[in-house]
């Protein structure tokens, strides 16, 4: 009886245990954590996913048309697992472009795909196509030894909900760009124009285009923010009475002035808060190596929603002019300063000086606002739609427009500072905040005598300890 009864209680002892391993992974298949260890966060989601992904209404379908012996396929499936994670509401499949033949020619006819090596976002009729070069940053520079490019940093997270958005959102975003003053291209793809940022700013699912204000009798509702890039010729009177009355009914401009240059804005801009110094800002605390005290980098931010997540980033201005709050301001306007030298830094009045030096009383003393925002609050006329950016009054200006050119835009944290102020300026602060995720390989270099201890005391070492161990054990057991 004694026997049957031990075996009863080892039967059901097993059959507890084996119970209670089920019910422990059914629990933990439903409520776990998920953990990304890397140093970078490869594949951790930020803020603006989250809300991205919270806000996704209907289901979206992901096509990974990809080689799984591609370099960027397993980041790529990393990622989406994240966001697969996040909702439930995305539909992902990978398609092996030589594997599943059949299934690659039907989604290469249904969603005109002329090339391997793509995600497909897709909602309804509204597709978003992702390359290689949308994915990653690559170094070309070892090309001649290696023959192929290596891989720099990942940019899956930005190209996928830039993505998400571009194919989810109903109202897309409209920007004027405004011409004829000699402002920057946008259809240049020189160093000097913004294809770039155009670029990015479509990707953001934002529109631009380009407009000559003189032959807008207004600005219409529908216009979500107005852009003005490095005018080298004063705008007319009619130009600035039309930005005025933008202003004031609700519109968001967005002014990039270069030192040395007359706008036409200045009076315009000092009514909102704002005063251009006629100045070039240095900063010898900050200043980079082997170059002139005018190319600035600053390090130094505020408390906005434009440069909150930036707090870890600098910009790069090649040349720059100060622009700060004017010394009178209107009750319904805030102005605040976005970015500005350290207190060494200062405001040179003597533009043609090949030496910068700075003089009591006729320089601008440091620290030296580079950049400004002002937002109306109250009850101040708001007519814009909010679905376009409008409401409530914003403007920015910034003391510099060649740090968005093509040939600077992508320098350290000058994209994340424009792309920042465009969420803002259409009220898409939620928006502002990705960047590119570098990649980082580790590698542990032994000597000849570290190898051969690691072997000897992998193969070796270990295993007789193991064994002493063993018999140690059994040796005590037979005492």
């Amino acid at each position: 009886m004694r026997r049957w009864l031990s075996r009863l209680n080892l039967a059901a002892t097993l059959l507890f245990l084996g119970v209670l391993f089920i019910f422990v992974n059914f629990i933990a298949s439903r409520r776990y954590v998920r953990a990304d260890l890397t140093r970078t966060k490869i594949t951790a989601l930020s803020d603006k996913t989250t809300q991205v992904l919270a806000q996704l209404g209907g289901p979206l379908t992901v096509t990974v048309f990809y080689q799984p012996t591609h370099g960027l396929y397993q980041l790529v499936r990393d990622l989406l697992t994240e966001y697969e994670a996040r909702c439930q509401k995305l539909l992902i499949e990978y398609v092996d472009p030589e594997q599943d033949i059949a299934r690659a020619k039907q989604l290469a006819q249904q969603l005109e795909i002329d090339r391997i090596n793509l995600v497909v976002f897709q909602v309804g009729g509204r597709h978003k196509y992702l390359s290689d070069t949308d994915l990653a940053d690559y170094d070309y520079s070892r090309m001649a030894l290696s023959g192929q490019p290596a891989l720099k940093a990942f940019k899956g997270e930005d190209a996928f909900t830039s993505a998400i958005l571009a194919v989810t959102q109903a109202a897309q975003p409209l920007v004027w760009a405004s011409r004829g003053h000699g402002e920057k291209s946008l259809e240049e793809q020189g160093p000097e124009g913004l294809s770039a940022l155009k670029k990015f700013l479509e990707r953001d699912n934002i529109k631009v285009e380009p407009v000559t204000l003189l032959e807008q009798p207004e600005i219409p509702a529908s216009v979500g923010a107005v852009v003005i890039a490095g005018p080298t010729r004063r705008m007319l009177e009619q130009e600035t009475a039309l930005l005025r009355a933008y202003l004031e009914s609700g519109g968001r401009l967005l002014v990039l002035v270069d030192p040395l240059e007359e706008s036409g804005l200045e009076e315009l801009l000092k009514s909102w808060g704002v005063e251009l110094g006629q100045n070039i800002v240095v900063d010898p605390a900050q200043q980079l190596p082997f170059i002139s005290a005018g190319n600035l980098f600053v390090t130094t931010y505020t408390q906005h929603p434009i440069v909150e997540k930036m707090q870890t980033l600098m910009t790069l201005f090649p040349l720059a002019r100060s622009v700060r709050p004017a010394d009178t301001v209107k009750e319904e306007l805030t102005v605040t300063p976005l970015a500005l030298t350290s207190p060494q830094g200062w405001g040179e009045t003597d533009t043609q000086a090949a030496e910068f030096q700075f003089s009591e009383g006729a320089d601008l003393k440091g620290p030296v606002s580079i950049a400004t925002a002002v937002e109306r609050t109250g009850d101040a006329p708001a007519r814009l739609p909010r679905e376009t950016g409008g409401g409530q009054a914003r403007l920015v200006v910034i003391g510099d427009s060649d740090f968005t050119a093509n040939g600077q835009l992508e320098n350290v944290g000058n994209l994340d500072l424009i792309l920042g102020v465009f969420h803002w300026l259409i009220a898409q602060e939620q928006l502002i905040g990705i960047g590119p995720k570098p990649l980082e390989s580790i590698k542990l270099n032994l000597t000849a005598g570290q190898l051969s201890g690691v072997f000897w005391f992998s193969f070796a070492g270990l295993p007789l300890l193991i064994a002493s161990f063993g018999v140690g054990v059994w040796w005590t057991r037979r005492r």
